[in-house]
């Protein structure tokens, strides 16, 4: 049965680790996303589900189309109705006369995953289904990495899209590593490599921006419409303060001596919202709090339309903005959004930061 899940980014890549560490050589990667895949997914979806929802419905209906059987989602119980998306989409998969069996991977609930993944596995035990998910948990750290430094260099290249060329290259090589031995010493040397391979402006002094907000909206640039290459050609640094580490990292998550940055967050985030109300409210407000510690110029909160925590969020923002004196821009997001009001509002939020830290180092000056 061709197996196939909904495009995430750079973390496609580390769906196709484990997938294929299990023993599924019958993957159909998905393709990148387009405006079509989106139309697709709307034009089956009701109207008032979140974004997400329609990107990766219009994903499977494309997979379908190629010959996958088999689809990989999200699930379980939680605050968001994310949980709940594979089973409508089953519905409206058959409605329209698809035959296709759905695997639901509860990420909260580690033994639970390691089991889901054991059952849609080939032919292997739980030892070798770990070890699977280790590699994928590991990999995961170079492709966050990767995405880092690849966010920082497209924005100092000398030659624009040599950076872009580059990390492309190093998702793949990521994908074929073998040993822990060689993903350790891969993460060591990725700022060494591309501190080599990519020739800089070194006279630049580029503003700072943290990216946060819905989990699927930040890490998959055909919804955001890529952010981060915007930015980045705006001669901003970005960073997605958003990972899937937060649930796959079991190395990291119970490792006593280690502190995660979203936990770090939710730490900061308690005077606003105490408890978990869904979604990434508590990292997103801490964030403002975190990145204004580290000496970032702005954060900009990106989520989908009718997406009831994150607009919870955005409710919050101005409050946590004015406490911290650090500029936030919400966007929300749908099938909808216009390219060129979009590229307009981010321009204007660039030079509100460079007007901002100008006065602020003159203010510096003076005193």
């Amino acid at each position: 049965m061709p197996f196939s899940y909904p495009h995430f980014g750079s973390l496609n890549y580390i769906f196709e680790v484990i997938f294929r560490e299990i023993g599924r050589n019958d993957l159909i990667i998905p393709n990148k996303p387009s405006k079509k895949t989106i139309q697709l997914g709307a034009r089956y979806s009701p109207e008032f589900v979140c974004t997400p929802f329609k990107m990766t419905l219009g994903t499977f209906i494309e997979s379908l189309n190629r010959g996958a059987t088999e689809l990989g989602m999200g699930g379980g119980n939680g605050y968001c109705r994310f949980r709940y998306y594979w089973f409508v989409q089953k519905l409206i998969l058959e409605d329209l006369g698809y035959d296709c069996k759905f695997v639901t991977f509860d990420y909260e609930d580690p033994l639970q995953l390691l089991r889901t993944f054991k059952n849609a596995g080939k032919d292997v035990n739980y030892l070798q289904t770990f070890r699977a998910f280790r590699y994928a948990w590991v990999k995961n750290r170079l492709t966050d990495k990767v995405d880092e430094l690849l966010y920082k260099y497209r924005t100092i290249e000398s030659e624009k899209g040599v950076s872009e060329k580059f990390a492309e290259k190093l998702y793949r090589d990521i994908v074929e590593i073998k040993g822990f031995r060689n993903c350790r010493k891969f993460l060591r040397n990725l700022p060494e490599i591309f501190e080599q391979e990519i020739d800089v402006i070194r006279d630049t002094d580029p503003l700072k921006i943290a990216i946060n907000g819905e989990v699927y909206v930040v890490l998959e640039p055909a919804l955001n419409l890529d952010i981060n290459k915007r930015l980045n050609e705006l001669g901003v640094i970005t960073k997605a303060t958003v990972t899937l580490r937060k649930f796959l990292d079991i190395g990291q998550r119970l490792n006593p001596f280690y502190k995660m940055e979203h936990e770090k967050a939710i730490k900061y985030s308690r005077k606003y919202v105490p408890y978990n109300i869904g979604g990434e409210t508590r990292e997103n407000l801490g964030d403002v709090i975190l990145y204004k510690k580290k000496g970032w110029d702005g954060l900009i909160h990106l989520y989908p339309f009718t997406c009831m925590p994150e607009i919870i969020t955005r409710s919050i923002f101005p409050q946590v903005s004015r406490d911290y004196d650090m500029p936030v821009l919400s966007l929300v997001l749908d099938e909808h959004t216009g390219e060129a009001g979009y590229q307009t509002r981010l321009e204007a939020f660039v030079d509100l930061l460079k007007r901002r830290r100008d006065i602020l180092r003159e203010k510096k000056r003076l005193t």
